[in-house]
């Protein structure tokens, strides 16, 4: 007499239910959790533009300014030649945030605080000597449900903090 062995149709379903279940979560977490990350690099990004800002103003012995246009999500460095002159400028580098970003913030006021430039566009001049000649703000942003903000102050220093539900924080 011989047995045969395997797996009953209800047996099997239930363990694809419980895969698809666990999948789901997984997915579900890491779409988050990847957001945040795009966030937290995009913030990084804005404040190292502002940090090459301010070095290249202090290597350079003039003006150079930092930009960032909400609209097209690009931002800059740029040497100011002539202050006075904004057809000489003289673009240092640039980057594009990715588009799994936005500029956003989960308390009140704007996104961007830094001076405004033209329409979309906002920036931050820094002078020879690396303190903030016009500009000193903020660049809040939204990846995922990771809200980050960079802030710029007026001796030209830039820190970043997180959204932790209530308060911003140093992460």
């Amino acid at each position: 007499r011989s047995r045969e062995r395997g797996f009953s149709l209800p047996g099997l379903l239930l363990v694809l239910a419980i895969g698809g279940l666990i999948a789901t979560l997984s997915v579900t977490y890491a779409v988050g959790w990847l957001g945040r990350a795009e966030s937290r690099g995009a913030v990084y990004s804005m404040q190292t533009f502002l940090q090459r800002a301010r070095m290249e103003a202090v290597s350079r012995n003039r003006a150079c300014r930092f930009t960032v246009d909400t609209a097209t999500r690009q931002a800059g460095v740029y040497d100011l030649a002539d202050i006075s002159d904004p057809t000489d400028d003289i673009l240092v580098s640039d980057t594009t945030l990715s588009s799994k970003v936005s500029f956003a913030r989960p308390d009140t006021g704007s996104a961007v605080t830094l001076a405004s430039i033209s329409g979309s566009t906002f920036g931050a001049t820094f002078a020879s000597d690396g303190t903030v000649a016009a500009g000193a703000g903020l660049v809040s942003l939204l990846g995922g449900d990771g809200y980050f903000r960079v802030n710029l102050y007026g001796a030209g220093g830039a820190a970043v903090e997180r959204w932790n539900g209530a308060s911003w924080v140093v992460p």
